[in-house]
């Protein structure tokens, strides 16, 4: 059963919280909204038009707006704040799709400008409230394209629990993408339910590291591809396909998501050509594994040693100075792996254990794993 019909915009109601409002679409949001729909990342995750135009956005608040209102299937409100020069002005949409028997899915769009300042957050706790108390739901689903990382930090924040990847599930344009879907019931705690790894970008003398993004997958396929890397990485797909390459980015967005892993693309300083990847696969407790790899072309050039230098200190400094705060890093590598041996211990790290005979190399080859380690000395004690 629909929800009740509303007049539009007459009956449409006024949300507010500090400086964000929930209100109705007005004509004279039009080059705001065109401004939002032409804007690259709303084009890439976002099915908007292409070619958006000024004729577009005004049909959109004349005809489009007000069904959903009208015939009680969707509400949706124009998001207004303070945008940097100090006016106040539309600031992206936001709406509840009736899904039937109290339950509704979630939908946002931010104007760039508003980006990053926690609009949207606001945003969606009032359209949540206005959904539990005022329609009756019971649950509200979000749904995303995997690796709309923005989108899903919002949803992250207001206490969706996220069920995982469905393949091939959302229409983007005629094309099938995995999609990521969450859920938040009225009953659950409006507060994140698990970590996000805060882990910005870092810089070495010649270096920048920077989170991995989707435009690297060529680059990655080509480094996981080389049969030095495939020879050392034996977990590696054979062959390895860009579409792997796409999954192995989503997958470490949603990894710091969750807070148990965080990896980073390397590039130069003056230039965003992915060089290869370094980070903690894998966070314990109070211990970090390091991994990394080097694309071939950047290989010879002390890259890793560098790069795994920033992680390493990054990771041991305490979290009250913006580090990771464990006690203990690690690295394994394979017998005979000699360049990735030779970075661990040029940090510091040494050896302190053997797995006999515990992996099978590419070529059917089975080696010993080495264990290397580096542990932060507690004050006035030893470790």
């Amino acid at each position: 059963m629909a929800w009740p019909t509303r007049t539009f915009p007459d009956d449409v109601p006024t949300l507010t919280r500090g400086d964000v409002v929930l209100r109705p679409h007005r004509a004279d949001d039009d080059d705001a909204i065109v401004r939002q729909c032409t804007d690259p990342a709303s084009v890439r995750w976002t099915t908007v038009p292409l070619g958006y135009d000024r004729e577009m956005a005004l049909g959109w608040v004349a005809d489009g707006v007000g069904e959903g209102w009208r015939d009680g299937t969707e509400h949706l409100f124009a998001i207004e704040s303070t945008h940097p020069d100090g006016v106040r002005r539309f600031s992206g949409s936001l709406s509840l799709r009736d899904e039937g028997d109290a339950r509704a899915e979630v939908a946002f769009g931010l104007h760039p400008d508003a980006r990053g300042r926690g609009v949207m957050a606001t945003a969606l706790d009032l359209l949540l409230d206005h959904g539990f108390d005022a329609l009756g739901l019971r649950t509200v689903v979000w749904w995303a394209e995997a690796g709309n990382v923005a989108s899903r930090r919002v949803a992250w924040r207001s206490g969706f629990t996220f069920a995982g990847t469905m393949r091939r599930w959302l229409d983007h344009r005629g094309t099938h993408v995995d999609a990521w879907v969450a859920t938040l019931h009225r009953d659950d705690p409006r507060r994140p339910v698990t970590a996000w790894l805060e882990a910005g970008d870092l810089t070495t003398a010649r270096f920048r590291l920077r989170e991995l993004r989707e435009t690297d997958a060529d680059r990655v396929v080509e480094g996981c591809s080389d049969p030095r890397t495939q020879h050392w990485l034996n977990f590696l797909p054979a062959p390895f396909t860009r579409a792997d390459a796409v999954a192995y980015v989503h997958r470490t967005q949603v990894e710091r998501a969750q807070g148990t892993a965080v990896v980073w693309a390397v590039t130069a300083r003056d230039d965003d050509r992915l060089l290869g990847t370094v980070g903690v696969p894998r966070l314990g407790r109070h211990s970090a594994e390091i991994g990394y790899w080097t694309h071939p072309d950047a290989r010879g050039t002390g890259l890793s040693t560098e790069v795994v230098d920033a992680v390493v200190t990054w990771a041991l400094r305490p979290v009250e100075a913006d580090g990771l705060g464990v006690r203990r890093v690690h690295v394994k590598v394979a017998d005979g792996n000699t360049a990735s041996r030779r970075v661990a211990e040029a940090n510091g790290l040494t050896l302190y254990g053997r797995e006999t005979s515990s992996e099978t190399m590419r070529d059917g080859t089975v080696v010993d794993m080495l264990l290397l380690e580096r542990v932060l000395t507690p004050p006035g004690g030893t470790a």
